[in-house]
């Protein structure tokens, strides 16, 4: 991997707003890729809301995960890159292929990934074996690089990993002869997005967001961490898990929005989130659009009823079940709550006191 740049004045690495760009309204896109959104969220969101899924319907689902993941990664990377320049990454191999994969991985929060190993005879011995340290989440990390390598190579591949230390993994896709089928393409999930004024600070000289200063990289071993709180960040597409969560749905379902709101109601009620640092209106405002999680537009706290609504939305499952816990946090007891997300991308969430 070619060295990192680094921003003098914010500390950012100099690829991170090279290739995307934190918008006014809240969002977060990539900047060759527009339609392609991002969030930048805690590490443990992700992880416990699939975790708390899997244990509140009692069935594992990592299965799932890997092949929505892999669908997903596969139709980001088939649109993004011209033919021409696939036919070049299959002409030059498999290793500028997990060059990128560990480079951009790297650079994104996903953990250290090098390359182990590979064949690439174009027969069905073909394999490619990566070693990862500190992934950001296996499941996810599987179904990234099996789309990535259908999406250049045109071959299906099958992915296995061990555990081969602790949090340290071998990961090893085994490429099949015959040509990817492509009938099963997964359908992106496009956002609606509306106009904004948030105004984020910028970095005098990469332009870059200057919040994103509070945040170290630690290229070694390719974790973002929080300077203050030493939580780990990661930045990754929301309709990679939106698409999880419909594949979820539809074979185990209509229960499973609801088992998303719950799971992630739970490991707000745990106390992962400081009440305190939302602040102010304008505070929360602000921790949504530098995540990427949309504009918020209104928000009333009152001691029976809390109510927001946010535009250019994402990830509402996940966004209504933070409020109602951050609401039962705060009053300590238990709550109801009502979401709606309209067309036009608006997510309205009330939260009041469950009946006695």
């Amino acid at each position: 991997m070619s060295k990192i740049k680094i921003c003098p004045a914010c500390g950012v690495p100099r690829r991170i707003n090279k290739e995307h760009i934190w918008r006014p309204n809240g969002t977060i896109v990539e900047r060759k890729n527009p339609d392609h959104r991002m969030v930048f969220i805690e590490r443990e969101t992700l992880v416990e809301t699939f975790k708390g899924i899997e244990e509140i319907i009692g069935i594992p689902i990592e299965r799932i995960i890997i092949e929505s993941q892999r669908r997903s990664t596969f139709d980001s990377v088939d649109h993004m890159l011209p033919a021409a320049v696939k036919a070049i990454v299959r002409w030059a191999g498999a290793r500028l292929i997990a060059r990128d994969i560990a480079g951009l991985g790297k650079i994104n929060g996903m953990g250290d990934i090098r390359l182990v190993s590979l064949r690439r005879k174009k027969g069905k011995a073909d394999y490619i074996t990566l070693h990862i340290r500190e992934p950001y989440s296996m499941p996810h990390f599987c179904g990234n690089f099996a789309g990535a390598m259908e999406a250049v190579d045109r071959r299906e591949v099958a992915v296995d990993y061990k555990e081969i230390a602790p949090d340290e993994y071998e990961v090893t896709a085994n490429i099949s002869s015959h040509p990817l089928e492509l009938q099963e393409r997964l359908k992106r999930k496009t956002y609606s997005y509306k106009e904004g004024h948030i105004a984020l600070e910028r970095c005098p000289v990469c332009e870059g967001p200057m919040v994103l200063s509070q945040y170290v990289w630690h290229f070694d071993r390719g974790v973002i961490e929080n300077r203050t709180s030493r939580r780990r960040m990661v930045l990754i597409g929301p309709a990679t898990q939106e698409a999880i969560i419909d594949e979820l749905e539809k074979e185990l379902g209509d229960s499973i929005p609801r088992a998303v709101v719950e799971a992630q109601r739970r490991f707000a009620r745990s106390g992962f989130y400081s009440i305190d640092g939302t602040g102010s209106a304008e505070d929360f405002r602000m921790h949504l659009a530098k995540r990427g999680m949309g504009n918020l537009k209104e928000i009333t706290w009152e001691e029976n009823r809390l109510f927001i609504k946010l535009e250019s939305s994402c990830l509402h499952l996940v966004i209504a079940g933070f409020i109602q816990g951050l609401f039962e946090l705060a009053s300590g007891g238990e709550a109801e709550m009502e979401w709606e997300l309209a067309d036009d991308g608006d997510l309205t969430v009330e939260v009041t006191p469950k009946p006695a």
